[in-house]
């Protein structure tokens, strides 16, 4: 499997209704989202679909403003125990819920997260080296099926989680977001490669 990603988005309203429909990005919003995340003032370039947005090169932010919705990804929020991003997650959410999704493929390590009014209320993170990184909080629905043994790997000997990481993470996504990378869509599911987010970069000094 090939899933990397390190997104998280700010939520008022259901993201699918806003990415399956003709909601307008507002870019000077996504400007300013992004300078948040890379601490100075940034340069706009090519838009990437959404597919490619939640893992972007390193020191570019992909950050997108929508009504009802805000979208930031960047390899510097992939951390291996997202309870560490709960400081700069309360401040960027400003009362809103937030909802992160971290993984990469190399290592077969997936994280996600849950904060609601500043404070963090599900954290999971994963990799069959260490077993669980991270849990804070109650396991969420979307869960069950893996830590109840019903998403077992199949042909694997000796793996150590009862469950490939990115499989896992790959549900987040559709129960966080709609969307996946790559595994099990079904209908709930749109397609992230029609989804295109602004990509930025710190400006370049004159």
């Amino acid at each position: 499997m090939g899933s990397k990603a390190a997104v998280v988005m700010f939520v008022e309203v259901n993201p699918r209704e806003v990415f399956q429909g003709d909601a307008r990005i507002d870019h000077p919003k996504s400007k300013l989202l992004a300078e948040e995340i890379l601490g100075t003032v940034a340069e706009e370039m090519e838009p990437l679909a959404l597919d490619l947005a939640v893992w972007p090169s390193a020191g570019i932010v992909c950050a997108a403003s929508f009504p009802g919705l805000e979208v930031v990804c960047s390899r510097e929020l992939a951390q291996s125990q997202p309870s560490h991003l709960t400081e700069a997650i309360s401040r960027l959410a400003d009362g809103r819920d937030a909802y992160g999704v971290f993984m990469h493929s190399t290592e077969d390590w997936t994280a996600f997260a849950v904060w609601s009014g500043g404070e963090l209320v599900r954290a999971m993170s994963v990799s069959p080296d260490t077993g669980i990184i991270e849990e804070v909080g109650e396991r969420l629905p979307f869960e069950a099926p893996f830590w109840g043994g019903e998403r077992p790997l199949r042909h694997v000997l000796n793996y150590a989680l009862p469950f490939h990481p990115l499989e896992l993470g790959n549900e987040a996504l559709k129960a966080f977001f709609g969307f996946i990378l790559e595994g099990r869509e079904d209908a709930s599911c749109f397609d992230p490669e029609e989804v295109e987010i602004p990509a930025f970069q710190a400006a370049r000094q004159m």
